[in-house]
């Protein structure tokens, strides 16, 4: 232990006792040893208040008040201070009723004369430092729980408890409440341009600009994706309209720079208030800001609505005009979906003309892709969800195109070379999916179906929820019907042995739960 100071206070009104203390504790001088001393219990909690000393010896027998009542007295104003109890020789019992009442250790009056009190002190030094480090640990668990991993931002399971509590506040006390609803404008398309990674630059950057502009007594949290929700308190809705106007004209002037890569991202923003006259709980603010932020959107993005703006627009009609644009949008993805459909079909046609070996590769995407609708069902994801994890099965081994054949065929143990060069295939898959225009919902699934929910997978060795959902999907089912399957190296295994594969590998290569919803499906089927 390297040489510090150490400040121990004694209570203790035995003049001997302290000087033994003194005197033993100063010929181990390894640790600087400093020492105060208080007569009586007032002097005693004025001084721990004050946190300015390491360790209480504390001589049960104290002069106006007993130890024990004292370590009671530390419990009930929760003092994080160790305590050391001394008791009179032959009375042992009364040091463990002390350890039973929070002491760390306990020491007779024979003791502190020997190393025995440097032991002890040291163990309490240990001791200490580990109840301060589970308690720092715990503190950065209780933070991971209401943060964005990414942002840093009050997450969204956490923004809906601040929400229903500022709510109710406002109810409480008659004060108005507001909320701002913001997205980035044009988001994908950013992610499509640069990639993922100046994407997530633009969502912390995004928070920092929030977090300037906002009060200390307001709320900011990431809704979703690219969305981000701000909660403030004691707000009418002209203050709320002001900063919604000061986000968007600081993101209309912002450039976001990584590297060599620069864009202007703005933002839509829609506005709610308890002042809004449907509102009669939390859930009407966030249905609310969220038609105000469509409506923003729809006005041509880079800009900000009130849900009292929309309340007027539909009473002169453009209710009707917005239904024409959505019958027209469901009818307009009927036809991609059926664009996407047919797309898929051909290129693998063309890639069995290019390899008669590809036949195989198609059977088992067919499979995955089964397995995956009957999985994402499961998990209740949308209709929309379902369809693009199925598609992303059908597509996530289009990159074993670029893969020499002979790798792909070997019976042999793969060397590191030959293993790492397939590994580029979901690069690849996802270089020819981007270039077509139709796939940008699938090609994160494509790209991260061999990561690993432990962080040891690729491309990007993500773990656990950074990995997307649907590629954390795809993984367990490609994997089941891997082992379900003959291949020139090995027989399948039985449905039996592969789910206990799954098992055995929930939580280190796959999603435990998404583990057994998919083993719970099969052993159904």
């Amino acid at each position: 232990m390297s040489k510090q100071d150490f400040i121990i206070l004694v209570a203790d009104s035995n003049h001997p006792n302290i000087e033994a203390i003194k005197s033993t504790l100063t010929r181990h001088n390894d640790i600087k040893y400093k020492f105060d001393i208080v007569h009586t219990g007032k002097d005693l909690f004025e001084k721990a208040e004050g946190n300015k000393f390491d360790l209480l010896l504390l001589n049960r027998s104290f002069s106006d008040s007993n130890g024990i009542k004292i370590l009671d007295e530390i419990s009930r104003r929760k003092l994080d201070v160790p305590v050391i109890m001394i008791v009179e020789d032959g009375k042992e019992e009364l040091g463990v009723k002390a350890m039973d009442k929070g002491a760390y250790d306990y020491l007779t009056e024979e003791e502190i004369k020997t190393v025995s009190i440097s032991r002890a002190i040291r163990r309490t030094i240990q001791r200490k430092k580990l109840e301060d480090d589970i308690k720092e640990s715990i503190k950065k668990l209780e933070k991971l729980a209401i943060r964005d991993g990414l942002t840093g931002l009050y997450n969204h399971n956490h923004f809906k408890e601040i929400l229903k509590s500022e709510y109710k506040k406002s109810k409480r006390h008659i004060q108005p409440l507001s909320c701002i609803m913001i997205d980035l404008d044009h988001f994908k398309s950013v992610n499509d341009t640069y990639g993922h990674q100046f994407g997530d630059h633009v969502l912390v950057y995004s928070s920092e600009i929030l977090k300037k502009l906002v009060r200390d007594t307001d709320f900011v949290a990431r809704y979703g994706g690219e969305e981000f929700f701000i909660v403030l308190p004691n707000t009418n809705l002209e203050g709320s309209f002001i900063l919604a106007e000061r986000i968007r004209s600081a993101f209309e002037s912002n450039i976001f720079r990584k590297g060599e890569i620069s864009a202007v991202v703005t933002v839509s923003l829609g506005i709610s208030s308890t002042l809004d006259n449907n509102v009669t709980g939390d859930n009407d603010l966030i249905s609310n800001a969220d038609k105000a932020l469509y409506r923003a959107k729809w006005r041509g993005r880079n800009n900000v609505c009130t849900y009292e703006e929309t309340e007027f627009n539909e009473a002169v009609g453009i209710k009707e005009e917005e239904k024409k644009i959505k019958d027209f949008y469901v009818r307009l993805e009927s036809v991609n979906e059926n664009i996407k459909e047919t797309c898929i079909e051909s290129a693998h046609n063309i890639l069995l003309e290019m390899n008669s070996w590809w036949d195989n590769v198609k059977e088992h995407s067919v499979r995955v892709s089964n397995y995956a609708e009957k999985l994402t069902r499961e998990l209740s994801l949308s209709d929309d969800e379902v369809n693009v994890v199925k598609r992303a099965a059908l597509l996530h081994d289009i990159g074993l195109i670029g893969i020499n054949a002979k790798i792909l065929k070997k019976k042999e143990k793969l060397t590191d070379i030959e293993y790492n060069l397939i590994k580029r295939h979901a690069n690849i898959g996802v270089k020819i999916i981007e270039r077509t225009k139709l796939f940008h919902k699938e090609l994160p699934i494509v790209l991260h179906h061999h990561e690993r929910f432990d962080g040891n997978g690729y491309p990007h060795k993500l773990k656990g929820d950074n990995i997307p959902y649907g590629a954390r999907i795809m993984a367990i089912v490609e994997a089941y019907d891997v082992m379900r399957t003959d291949t020139l190296y090995r027989k399948a295994n039985s449905s039996r042995e592969a789910l206990a594969e799954l098992k055995e590998c929930a939580g280190k290569q796959f999603d435990p739960h998404m583990v057994d919803v998919f083993v719970k499906i099969v052993n159904q089927d």
